[in-house]
């Protein structure tokens, strides 16, 4: 009987023992139970733009910058207003958003797409994710894109066609970036 008395106190003690190194439940000075830290919430800042560049009959639209901790959204649109189909290979870095402080950053390709196809009179609306957070030096941005079609004539011949938007301000905690 003793060796079970003895048993269930060494039971008991090693229970106490463990509520008192348990963080979830120690309680704080004045009985408020204490808390864990909670992780720290990624920061996330969004501005609005209505940023326009034309070339050869297409438009780029930049409507939405994203920045978040670990990568850098870009909501575009671009308009195809050729008769050709406009194809954008991600694959070669043909979408590629850049930093004043000299820093690129590539598109998060999905696998299964690595072509962006647009065809004749239509848009492509999109929500472009760039790997990586914006360095926080940076104070403006530029979104280029280079887009390939085939010519009509007797025989194909792939041109390319360049959009651009240069200067685009970043925007940042506690201040007001103005509109560009």
């Amino acid at each position: 009987m003793n060796l079970r008395l003895f048993a269930a106190i060494a039971f008991l003690s090693l229970v106490c023992v463990g509520c008192d190194f348990n963080p979830l439940a120690q309680q704080l000075p004045g009985g408020a139970p204490a808390t864990t830290p909670s992780p720290r919430r990624p920061r996330i800042l969004t501005e609005s733009y209505d940023l326009q560049v034309n070339a050869s009959e297409l438009v780029m639209r930049l409507t939405e910058i994203t920045l978040a901790e670990d990568s850098t959204i870009a909501t575009v649109s671009i308009t195809n207003g050729r008769r050709e189909v406009i194809n954008i290979n991600t694959k070669k870095e043909n979408i590629i958003l850049y930093d004043d402080e000299g820093n690129t950053y590539r598109l998060a390709i999905p696998p299964d797409n690595p072509l962006i196809q647009i065809q004749p009179g239509t848009t492509l609306n999109g929500k472009f994710v760039f790997i990586g957070r914006l360095s926080p030096e940076a104070a403006y941005i530029g979104l280029k894109t280079v887009t390939y079609y085939e010519t009509q004539t007797s025989y194909a011949r792939t041109r390319g066609i360049t959009l651009e938007m240069k200067n685009v301000r970043v925007p940042r905690e506690g201040q007001n970036a103005p509109r560009n």
